[in-house]
């Protein structure tokens, strides 16, 4: 299944104000293959465990986010294979979508098929001005499925058709304008945008933060009313801790200062 004998990695880095990066590592051209998901997915479940963590950074390489799957895997895969692949992917971004605090995908090179998925599932998507943004999957004689099915609540219909029946892959400004991706880099470049976007998540109430994470995602599969009741609730068991009164109280503070 993989191109080369170097076995997929993904490095950990993790800071003092609860943020943790995670570098997907598989070589020159970054693909997702099946033990690659797993390695990552089993990575991201241990680090989901830890109540300490505000943001968990997804980084891949320059050239490549994540390429997607190894054509020359799928040209001869079984109709097992596949399915098992498919689940191996599957897997990987729904572990990303449970995790219970924020997670941003921070994006260089191109991010394509598979790889794409990884990146959309992320709450916060930044990109450097170099990204290229597809679903070609098309092209190859085969369609884009699982978490593509969240395109058209992302970017609408028209444009979902678009990505997926063209299978053209798209600058990171054009992403940007159909809400693809939150934020493309400035002229300081991709580290100073992550920075921003870091202290941006850091200020903000820990345990709000997972509250909200678990409405959005509930949401997701909810009726209007439903989603407004459990929302009350949500904000209710907010007071269940010391954090409003203690972060009303520094902005409090902090407006008399000015």
């Amino acid at each position: 299944m993989h191109p080369s004998d170097t076995r997929p990695q993904c490095h950990v880095a993790r800071t003092a104000e609860g943020v943790v990066t995670v570098r997907f590592d598989n070589g020159r051209l970054n693909l997702l293959t099946g033990d690659a998901a797993h390695i990552y997915a089993d990575m991201l479940q241990e680090l989901a465990a830890d109540e300490t963590t505000k943001l968990l950074v997804i980084r891949g390489g320059d050239s490549a986010f994540l390429g997607g799957a190894d054509i020359k895997f799928l040209k001869d895969a079984s109709r097992r294979d596949i399915d098992a692949y498919i689940r191996s992917v599957w897997r990987l971004c729904e572990t990303i979508r449970d995790i219970p605090f924020a997670t941003m995908s921070v994006i260089s090179g191109y991010c394509l098929g598979a790889g794409m998925e990884v990146a959309a599932v992320c709450d916060i998507k930044l990109a450097a001005r170099d990204a290229r943004f597809g679903m070609p999957e098309v092209k190859l004689g085969v369609p884009s499925v699982i978490h593509g099915a969240m395109l058209p609540g992302m970017i609408g219909a028209t444009r979902t058709r678009d990505l997926l029946i063209s299978g053209r892959i798209i600058p990171a400004a054009l992403a940007l304008d159909w809400g693809l991706i939150t934020d493309v880099a400035g002229d300081d470049g991709l580290d100073a945008a992550l920075a921003h976007w870091q202290a941006e998540i850091e200020a903000n109430g820990p345990l709000a933060m997972r509250i909200q994470k678990k409405l959005i995602r509930d949401w997701e599969r909810m009726p209007l009313q439903e989603a407004i009741n459990v929302g009350i609730a949500g904000l209710v068991s907010a007071y269940d801790s010391d954090e409003p009164k203690r972060y009303m109280e520094a902005f409090l503070a902090n407006r008399k200062r000015r």
